[in-house]
């Protein structure tokens, strides 16, 4: 079925009518940051300390496993286990890049809540509901405990 000429099948504020919906489903809480700039500080006791991350995010989120087992990759001579998500955030929030960092503050799954990802791919779309980010969570840490 061909829509008429000068008509489209999609109604021009489709996005818009849809975003409430999608924002519905993000039932998680998260907070994303984007590491600080700078050469940090020293303290006192010449202990060095990153400098401060700025939050660009917080707010509702969905997070859903990427279909992918976890895969391993080599960095420098250290294998590392990664796990892929895709997570979802209001249309309207701050812009967010490859490296920022995802602190997932709440989340039906009690073991979900407290994972710390990467944001590794910002995903864009035809149709604006709402944001994909594709991250992972490095489980490098927790194989060994």
């Amino acid at each position: 079925m061909m829509p008429l000429a000068g008509h489209t099948p999609i109604h021009g504020r489709w996005s818009q009518h849809h975003r409430p919906t999608a924002t519905g489903t993000q039932t998680g809480r998260c907070t994303i940051s984007r590491p600080g700039s700078g050469d940090g500080t020293t303290d006192d006791d010449d202990v060095w300390h990153p400098p401060e991350a700025a939050v660009v995010y917080q707010g509702p989120c969905r997070v859903t496993p990427q279909p992918a087992d976890s895969r391993y990759v080599v960095s420098g001579d250290q294998r590392v286990t990664t796990r892929g998500y895709e997570v979802a955030i209001e249309w309207d929030a701050a812009e967010v890049r490859e490296h920022d960092n995802i602190h997932i503050d709440t989340a039906h799954d009690p073991r979900l809540a407290g994972v710390d990802l990467r944001v590794t791919d910002v995903r864009m779309a035809s149709e604006q509901w709402e944001r994909v980010l594709i991250a992972e969570q490095d489980l490098t840490d927790l194989e060994a405990s």
